[in-house]
């Protein structure tokens, strides 16, 4: 995601990447090398000074530490990990140093985003999640039906979760992720569920609309359908409640992958309007060709976009915040939802914790107060820890089910954060306590 990011900039007037971390230092050359630069223009270094005198004279500056990028005299960085405590020391040391955010790393925002945001309002620069991606695309097409007058009755995306995807460890997809270069790991946590959960959990957290339930519905329906299918049950629906987040699964009941009108990889918002005059011209608009006379009348329409770009549209969100000091999704306020942890196996005391797409827990959707009165595990500490006690495959963890290090910034920020925007001011709204 970070390289397609610098790739499209590239090709962009207005914006110029400058500097780029990379672990494997190299990597962030070849994407100066590979985009116009000469070998000779890149400073490889991780001392702050000399990456200030490297921008100064004209060069571009390679780095293997994270935490130099938000230091150096640049507009805006962006975030691409997906490790929720670098992502969330990076985004701190951006705001703290007058520089805007934008997010790629998801894994981090859905724990101490807010806190995150806050602090950007409270420096005069802007945090957001980034265009391109599905959370972006939705908050895009939530701000037209906003303003346009619509009621929101459910906003959401397409996936693909195959039966018992839930369980998949690396090896489960490993030769596909494999030929596709990728990590198995990271591949994996899109395929166990874990990446939708989340981006869902940030949707949530930026529309102010929980989860229609835990995990969600994910059910399988065509793009034709989803004004039908998310309706409200009195309506013929699924749905409990309106202004809510779920998904549209492209896999059947029966395991199959269903190619024809499938939602994967679009977006969607289905709305409804109490005015007769707005029925009758959606009513009228909306051909067949478009959804079907099933959803032409309504009560909801549901408006499908039926791809998003990743990394192509990111430097959409970075021209927003940099000209017009906009975000791509205004977050504000505390969390409706929680990515929290459940077992992917029955888990036993002693057993270490691996996050998304490893071994032992998936992510999953949650109303922010249920996973406070459960005491449930924020998605974002179980990376690392382990088990104290058994733990029934599929079952959410506690608190009080494992052990983790409480001495990160990650975990003090977090804290910090549920004392902001606790039910009861300065108290906290989980199980976190500053200190452990």
């Amino acid at each position: 995601m970070g390289r397609g990011v610098v790739d499209q900039v590239a090709t962009m007037t207005g914006l110029r990447v400058r500097a780029l971390a990379d672990l494997d230092v190299e990597r962030a050359v070849r994407a100066f090398t590979e985009n116009g630069w000469e070998r000779a223009q890149v400073t490889v270094t991780d001392r702050e000074g000399e990456a200030q005198d490297a921008l100064r004279r004209g060069s571009a500056v390679a780095t293997a530490d994270p935490l130099l990028v938000p230091k150096l005299p640049l507009e805006a960085v962006s975030e691409c990990t997906g490790d929720p405590e670098t992502g969330a020391r990076v985004a701190m040391e951006a705001i703290a140093n007058g520089r805007h955010v934008v997010m790629l790393n998801v894994e981090a925002d859905v724990v101490v985003g807010p806190i995150l945001a806050e602090k950007a309002r409270q420096a005069g620069v802007v945090y957001t999640l980034a265009a391109g991606d599905q959370p972006g695309a939705i908050f895009e097409m939530c701000d037209w039906a906003t303003t346009l007058g619509f009621r929101i009755v459910c906003a959401g995306r397409g996936t693909v979760l195959f039966p018992n995807d839930h369980h998949a460890t690396p090896e489960t997809y490993q030769e596909i992720a494999l030929r596709n270069r990728m990590n198995p790991k990271m591949y994996n946590e899109f395929r166990d569920g874990t990446k939708s959960q989340l981006e869902m959990v940030a949707v949530s957290n930026v529309l102010q609309m929980p989860p229609a339930r835990r995990g969600m519905h994910e059910p399988h329906c065509s793009w034709q359908d989803l004004g039908k299918v998310f309706s409200l049950q009195v309506e013929g629906g699924i749905l409990e409640a309106e202004g809510v987040v779920d998904m549209a699964n492209a896999v059947d009941a029966s395991g199959n992958y269903v190619h024809e009108d499938k939602v994967f990889p679009g977006v969607f918002v289905v709305v409804t309007s109490e005015h007769p005059g707005v029925r009758s011209a959606m009513g009228s608009l909306f051909e067949p060709g478009f959804g079907g006379t099933a959803q032409q009348w309504g009560p909801n329409w549901g408006l499908f976009r039926p791809y998003h770009l990743a990394c192509v549209e990111v430097p959409m969100s970075m021209a927003r915040a940099i000209f017009s000091q906009k975000p791509t999704g205004d977050l504000r306020g505390g969390m409706v939802a929680e990515l929290v942890a459940a077992a992917k196996k029955d888990l036993t005391p002693g057993d270490e914790l691996d996050g998304g797409g490893g071994y032992t827990v998936y992510g999953l959707s949650e109303k922010s107060e249920v996973a406070r009165r459960e005491n449930l595990v924020p998605f974002g500490f179980a990376y690392h820890g382990r088990v104290t006690r058994p733990v029934a495959r599929d079952q959410a963890l506690s608190w009080d089910d494992v052990e983790i290090d409480r001495s990160g910034f990650l975990y003090r920020l977090r804290a910090e954060q549920d004392r902001l925007f606790s039910p009861v001011a300065g108290q906290p709204a989980s199980g976190l306590t500053e200190g452990g």
